[in-house]
Parts: C-alpha cells; sequence; structure tokens
C-alpha cells in the first residue's frame, strides 16, 4: 500500500504545480490559462460617463 501512496502524493504535488503555474498565467504561452474577468470594452461603450452622480442616502 505504500507505493499507491507515494504515487498518490506526488500526481498531487504535480496537479497543485500545475495548478499554480496555470492560475499564475505562466502556461498562456501554450494556449492554457484562466479567462480574463475584465471587461475593458464596458468602459469604451458608456454613454456619457461624467453625468454620473453619487449621493448620499437619506437616513
Amino acid at each position: 500500500m505504500r507505493p499507491y501512496l507515494k504515487g498518490l502524493a506526488m500526481a498531487l504535488i504535480v496537479l497543485n504545480l500545475l495548478f499554480w503555474l496555470w492560475s499564475n498565467g505562466s502556461l498562456k504561452a501554450f494556449g492554457w490559462g484562466p479567462v480574463d474577468p475584465r471587461e475593458p470594452q464596458r468602459v469604451e461603450e458608456q454613454l456619457r460617463p461624467d453625468m454620473v452622480r453619487l449621493i448620499e442616502p437619506k437616513s
């Protein structure tokens, strides 16, 4: 049973390392990487953003 646990531990270490590389964006050169959650096109699509005013709520 000991070789089984060694293999399982090594597989988990390798998977953890691969996940860390993926989440850092280090694998983007190979076409793998997380999707960028930002949406810069939304800023360009805004109509008159200077008209937005922040008001304090009434208590």
